[in-house]
Parts: C-alpha cells; sequence; structure tokens
C-alpha cells in the first residue's frame, strides 16, 4: 500500500469511528435520526475543519472530499443498527473515540506537515484535529468534553503525533511512522480507559476561607 492509499484508508477509518462514537453519543441522549446522523457527522468532521481554519486551508477538506458525508452517514447507520448488540453504548463509543484519537492525531499532523508548519504547529494540530470533533459533539449535546476531565485523552493525541513528527524527523519511512503513531496514541488511550489512569493535575489545593 502506498503513502496516498494508506492516508486514504486511515481517513475512511477516522471518520467511521468518530461517526460511531458521535452517533452513540447523540443516541444515549434519546434523538431522532435526523440527530443522530447530524452529531456523527460533526464528530467525525469537526476537528478536521477547525484545524483547516487555523491553518488557513480553504476550502476545508470534506468540502473538497464529500464522500466524508456518506462514511460518517454509514457510522450513525450502524451505530443504530448495533445498538442491540451493544451492552453499554458508553463503553462503545469511548473506544470508538479512542480509536478515532489514533489515526486523527496522526492524520492532523500530516495536514500541518503538507502546508509546511513547523514541527511543533503539526503537533498541536494533530491533537486539534484527534479531540475537537469530540469537543464539539460534547458541547452540542451538553455533555463535559472529555478533553476538559481528568482523563488521559488529548495528552494521548499529542504524544501520538509528537511521534509521528518525530520518527518523519529521523528519516524513518512514512507508512511505518503512521503506524507506529497510531499505536502508540490508541495504546495510551486504550491503557488509560482499562487502568482509569487519570491526568496529572498540578493546582494547588484551595485554602480554606477564614
Amino acid at each position: 500500500m502506498d503513502t496516498v492509499q494508506l492516508f486514504s484508508a486511515l481517513t475512511t477509518i477516522g471518520l467511521f469511528v468518530f461517526a460511531i462514537s458521535g452517533a452513540l453519543t447523540a443516541l444515549r441522549n434519546d434523538m431522532d435520526i435526523f440527530g443522530v446522523a447530524m452529531i456523527a457527522f460533526v464528530t467525525g468532521v469537526g476537528g478536521g475543519t477547525i484545524r483547516d481554519v487555523m491553518l488557513g486551508s480553504f476550502p476545508v477538506w470534506w468540502i473538497a472530499s464529500p464522500s466524508a458525508v456518506f462514511i460518517c452517514l454509514a457510522g450513525a447507520a450502524v451505530a443504530i443498527l448495533a445498538q442491540p448488540l451493544i451492552d453499554s453504548r458508553l463503553k462503545a463509543l469511548i473506544w470508538a473515540d479512542a480509536a478515532g484519537l489514533a489515526v486523527f492525531s496522526v492524520l492532523g499532523a500530516q495536514a500541518a506537515l503538507a502546508v509546511d508548519a513547523p514541527a511543533v504547529i503539526a503537533i498541536f494540530m494533530g491533537a486539534v484535529t484527534a479531540t475537537f470533533g469530540g469537543v464539539v459533539r460534547d458541547v452540542l449535546l451538553n455533555e463535559p468534553p472529555l478533553i476538559l476531565k481528568q482523563d488521559i485523552y488529548a495528552t494521548a493525541a499529542l504524544i501520538g503525533a509528537a511521534v509521528y513528527v518525530g520518527l518523519l524527523a529521523l528519516g524513518v519511512g512514512t507508512n511505518f511512522a503512521v503506524v507506529t503513531a497510531s499505536i502508540a496514541t490508541f495504546a495510551i488511550r486504550g491503557a488509560a480507559i482499562i487502568f482509569d489512569i487519570p491526568s496529572p493535575k498540578y493546582a494547588r489545593p484551595r485554602k480554606s476561607e477564614q
């Protein structure tokens, strides 16, 4: 598989699993079919849209690739049809979100590198792409965004994007860098989910009022 085909496949996978996570969240909130489809779409394309706006890349990526709409709708349909087979929609959406996080952290970093953004910006854009679709989803559904909880979430995306950018800087092949960085992101996020590992806090305890 050449690099173009790899990125195309990852985009499809990322959109599909993020759309599933968005649809499952909407279903947990008892939304109708239109609402489920809309939340699935926003979750799938939201992070990449915000990234492109910040990078000044217009039109944003899914306008030039309308197949993204149908991939998101397919993810929404799968989520709706699979409901009877899923014991916990919450667990399913968390793992679908983790898979999307792993893929889009790399795709976001690559999109920034493609427009000659500095390495540090590429890493940041990887995290933006991977997390902000979920932020938009949660805000629309009036749920606390995962990125603002004490979970290893955005941190996993940042590390994954950094692994990708770092490997490319070392001259490693793109395909190997993509696979390694995606696995690293998913492993970190998966470990945080399974073992309930919180993100470290550094805030001072509040002094009791006199």
